[in-house]
């Protein structure tokens, strides 16, 4: 056998081999690209501002936090750290910590996870009001959230324990629905 025709034989097999041994994990790796994991974000942001304008341009809510992950097969967001706040026309703005967020693909909900301080500073006919509870509902157009968590809400003129909270932010009526023990202060 001549060194060219081994040198032929040589090479085709390399490519034979070559190509079974790239063939044999393609589908596996074409998998990942077409059809991502729930859990795998399609883009990110850190330490961003989320800010949802009403037809006439002024702000209605924003939301900023440390880091933003958008997920590719549902379209919601996880935030960490976030920090929402719900624009008042006549009154004080009301804000929203928590430790992280998801939101809806639309942004039609967003559920604050862990410990949540709601929080109005006092205004002309408002006073301040604070608010201890966990996981929160909010629904942002409609300005209202709710928890069925233990809450704890504290103003200079009252302090409200109990289990259960639903919040209109707009008019600042504050129910809670269990449990209730309040204190009101002349």
């Amino acid at each position: 056998m001549s060194l060219r025709r081994a040198s032929i034989v040589l090479i085709a097999t390399t490519v034979t081999a070559l190509g079974f041994w790239l063939g044999r994990d393609a589908e596996q790796r074409l998998e990942v690209f077409i059809s991502p994991a729930p859990d795998t974000p399609e883009l990110y942001m850190e330490h961003f501002t989320l800010m949802v304008t009403g037809p006439d341009g002024l702000p209605r809510h924003s939301i900023r936090g440390e880091r933003m992950e958008q997920y590719q097969l549902d379209g919601s967001s996880l935030v960490e750290t976030p920090v929402m706040v719900m624009n008042q026309p006549d009154a004080p703005d009301w804000t929203l910590n928590a430790e992280q967020a998801w939101l809806s693909p639309g942004g039609e909900e967003v559920r604050l996870h862990g410990a949540v301080h709601m929080s109005r500073p006092e205004g002309p006919a408002h006073a301040p009001v604070d608010i201890h509870t966990r996981d929160v509902s909010v629904w942002p157009e409609s300005q209202r959230a709710e928890s069925e968590a233990p809450v704890q809400v504290r103003s200079p003129l009252y302090q409200v324990d109990g289990t259960g909270l639903r919040a209109d932010l707009q008019t600042s009526i504050l129910e809670l629905l269990h449990e209730a023990d309040a204190t009101y202060f002349p």
